[in-house]
């Protein structure tokens, strides 16, 4: 994330900007604030921009994601369409991109590309049933939020009853993740989307294109002619991703059977889509307890600040930024077209992470990591004392990081044996607490209406924080096994506060004692 700049605005449509996310060809989007500390991200269409097929783009996109209403895609907040600036918002989902994740960390393991197979079909099939097609679905346009994937990016989506926005004989998409019917006949449609599924979860499980690389001519060839390179993926997922490239539309699966196909309940119909659907549980439940998920997420988390007063401490808000005029010409650019990247949806935080999508800064700060050493700092805000899921109070940890962000703290922390600890690599530490350089963990403080006998905390219903300590940067090994539990002690710098539907991110960077 960048800073604002001079020539930002300190609002857009009555929501507090606390930083830049990103920006394309045509566009940029802020990290903004929301009622109740509910993070958004705002793009905005750059002032004076006389294009009018790039406007009528930007409407129906603002049109198309506020008739979406999926768990596993990111849902409209507000937009702005009647004077300059236009603006649109939309809910902030923090984690990295699909090709973000797989150039860092590598393919995931074949069960976790079928659940994101599964979750992300499913996503579709509640998309395609209220009537619009997404028409761009890649990996740079899914991102893994910690509790499930979800589709980003509506700029060229098209509902069932609006109109095509284009040039005669041409196509709005990606090479190489476009359907032949497309390339061949402009014929959209739910399985084209399908098919582009199907090119985007091959693409995570092998690492490389199913129809290979090089010009942009030789790749639009192969989609058409050639069969999809799926070697060595096990049957359960080969399977079903060639039967989603089929290069005859009609010999595709629909969305919902493709996510039946890989274990996700049929349960999609127009008569659910007056409000977002929940998740299903089978799937919510299998990337919560999904490992290899779960690490990459973790190791790709990036706090934002909390509110405008951390975004000033933090150096992203210019100390006494006030501006509220119209935005300059240079300083704000925004839009949607398939030529150009398009930054739109909550994810946009985390592209900087870089491959391909641009790395913007925003970096952890350097410096030699701390060993977790007892330390006397009296100026320092302090907490001591132990944590364990559902037995937080006003005075709990959490509520320690929350007031804290920003700042260079003392803790001496007991972590109870019955949360979930584990490595930087998602691997659970055992009681030597040898063999880590960060640490990771999540509380479950607060569940609306009590937590029934043998039943387990779930987003939505809870409120929960996560916690990582340490980063690639700045490798943490500071946890032992006292007393029957785990316990860290130590300087660290507190930021984050992010929240996301109930789950609160924070992260711990060590410090030298002052």
């Amino acid at each position: 994330m960048q800073p604002l700049r001079p020539a930002d605005p300190a609002s857009i449509g009555g929501y507090p900007l606390l930083g830049r996310l990103g920006e394309g060809g045509m566009g940029l989007v802020y990290l903004a604030l929301a009622g109740g500390g509910r993070h958004i991200a705002l793009k905005v269409v750059r002032e004076g921009l006389d294009d009018p097929q790039v406007l009528a783009r930007f409407r129906r996109e603002a049109q198309t994601v506020a008739r979406v209403r999926s768990r596993y895609a990111a849902g409209m907040v507000a937009s702005g369409l009647n004077e300059e600036p236009y603006w649109l918002a939309t809910e902030y989902v923090p984690g990295p991109t699909l090709r973000q994740a797989v150039q860092r960390f590598g393919p995931p393991p074949a069960g976790t590309c079928v659940r994101l197979l599964a979750a992300l079909a499913t996503g579709l099939a509640e998309v395609h049933a209220q009537g619009v097609e997404h028409r761009d679905v890649k990996p740079s346009n899914v991102v893994l939020a910690p509790d499930a994937p979800r589709l980003i990016d509506f700029g060229i989506a098209r509902g069932e009853d609006q109109t095509q926005i284009t040039r005669t004989g041409g196509w709005n998409g990606t090479p190489g993740y476009v359907a032949p019917e497309v390339l061949r006949q402009q014929v959209f449609g739910p399985p084209a989307d399908v098919f582009s599924l199907g090119v985007t979860i091959a693409y995570a499980a092998t690492g490389r294109p199913p129809f290979g690389a090089g010009p942009v001519e030789a790749v639009l060839l192969r989609t058409i002619n050639d069969e999809p390179d799926l070697a060595g993926l096990p049957a359960e997922l080969a399977a079903p991703l060639a039967a989603a490239m089929a290069k005859d539309p009609a010999d595709r699966p629909t969305s919902q059977e493709l996510a039946a196909a890989c274990g996700a309940p049929a349960r999609t119909s127009k008569a659910d889509t007056s409000d977002r659907p929940a998740a299903p549980r089978g799937l919510q439940d299998g990337f919560a307890n999904d490992s290899a998920y779960q690490h990459i997420t973790a190791l790709a988390a990036q706090p934002v600040p909390a509110d405008v007063g951390t975004a000033v401490r933090q150096g992203l808000v210019p100390d006494g930024h006030r501006r509220t005029g119209p935005l300059r010409r240079a300083g704000v650019i925004a839009g949607a077209s398939a030529t150009v990247l398009v930054i739109l949806g909550s994810a946009v935080a985390f592209r900087y992470l870089g491959g391909g999508d641009g790395d913007n800064g925003d970096r952890p700060p350097t410096g030699r990591p701390a060993a977790g050493a007892t330390v006397t700092a009296a100026s320092r805000p302090s907490f001591e004392g132990s944590v364990s899921d559902l037995s937080e109070g006003s005075s709990g940890f959490g509520s320690f990081l929350k007031n804290n962000i920003g700042r260079k703290v003392r803790l001496k922390v007991g972590l109870n044996m019955n949360l979930k600890i584990t490595d930087g690599k998602g691997a659970a530490i055992d009681t030597s607490g040898a063999e880590h350089d960060n640490v990771i963990f999540e509380v479950w403080s607060v569940c609306e209406g009590g937590l029934p006998k043998n039943e387990k905390p779930e987003i939505g219903r809870c409120t929960a924080y996560h916690v990582n300590i340490g980063n690639d940067e700045r490798p943490w090994n500071g946890l032992n096994f006292v007393h029957g539990e785990f316990t860290f002690q130590g300087n660290f710098e507190v930021s984050g506060g992010a929240d996301y539907q109930g789950l609160t991110l924070y992260a711990l960077l060590p410090v030298a004692a002052d």
